[in-house]
């Protein structure tokens, strides 16, 4: 396979290393399965990405696997069965070596542009698959673990607005208000939620979905965030942002105002609205869920997630 060669920048790398630990596999330890797709094929079935078949699901004879196709044996019956059905492979007109280097290069950071150069497809094909993956990963998040905090913890909440336009230049952007939070914890595990307005109701409803009893919340001193203490079961403490960035007690903001940063960087500017924006936090959320071990969450994603037929 050629490989171009690569074109790398500092945003880039900062991007990679954020997210890639050592369990992510290299490029040329998986290059025979991304460049041939008979090896792919068998290591979707290694790994019960696809369906494996030793019966007929009509009439439960035995049934014999031809290239990507399984054939029942029977001579009443005859029924093929797709080896990629119902699987994330299931509707895709590409080779699933293809598909999964696609894969592969989102999930290492890689922008359009590059994996569009890499593997050759149109602009097209590739936001089409890097929005299939999104939409894979979503399926699969685990919403028990989009609790963040508990006993003890501090949780930093704060508000950000995604589309702005920057000095009063450029094209009318409405911007979207995004509320989220961040644990002080080794995983700093977060949520991201477009919301509406900044409104009382609308912060504490949310953050009552999101944010585990018990948690210390830290937010500045926004008036949305008055009734925390009293409506939910959390110690909250301010800092007063107009004065200083972390308090004479210690309280501060600083590391929600840094998730913003990563946030932001992976969402495009032309994807800040609220038709978009949803799945770009979700993918955020998702990554850092699955910080320690990427490849093998998206591994997980395709054995758990099936697709109508």
């Amino acid at each position: 396979m050629y490989a171009p060669a690569l074109n790398i920048n500092i945003r880039n790398l900062i991007f990679s290393n954020y997210y890639l630990k050592m369990t992510f596999p290299t490029l040329i330890s998986l290059i025979d399965i991304l460049n041939d797709e008979s090896k792919c094929i068998e290591w979707l079935i290694e790994n019960h990405i696809v369906d494996i078949l030793d019966k007929c699901e009509r009439c439960n004879d035995d049934i014999r696997l031809s290239g990507t196709t399984y054939h029942c044996r029977s001579r009443n019956c005859r029924k093929q069965f797709s080896l990629f059905r119902r699987s994330f492979f299931s509707q895709s007109k590409l080779n699933c070596n293809e598909i999964l280097l696609i894969g592969y290069l989102w999930l290492g950071g890689s922008r359009y542009t590059q994996i569009q150069r890499y593997t050759g497809h149109s602009s097209a094909t590739i936001g089409s698959y890097m929005h299939y993956y999104r939409q894979l990963i979503i399926s699969a998040l685990d919403d028990e673990n989009n609790m963040i905090g508990g006993e003890g913890i501090i949780v930093e909440i704060d508000e950000s607005k995604f589309g702005k336009r920057k000095h009063n230049r450029g094209h009318h952007v409405e911007g979207v208000w995004v509320l989220g939070g961040v644990e002080r914890s080794e995983e700093r595990r977060v949520f991201a939620e477009v919301v509406g307005d900044r409104s009382a109701s609308t912060l504490l409803e949310v953050i009552s979905r999101h944010v585990l009893p018990g948690s210390i919340v830290h937010t500045d001193l926004w008036r949305g965030y008055s009734y925390l203490s009293a409506e939910l079961s959390v110690l909250h403490k301010t800092v007063n942002h107009s004065l200083h960035f972390v308090s004479d007690n210690g309280v501060h903001t600083n590391t929600i105002e840094g998730t913003w940063n990563g946030i932001k960087f992976m969402v495009p500017p032309r994807n800040r609205t609220n038709a978009d924006i949803g799945e770009y936090l979700f993918e955020f959320i998702w990554r850092r869920q699955n910080y320690d071990d990427l490849w093998g969450g998206l591994i997980r994603a395709f054995q758990d997630v099936l697709f109508d037929e």
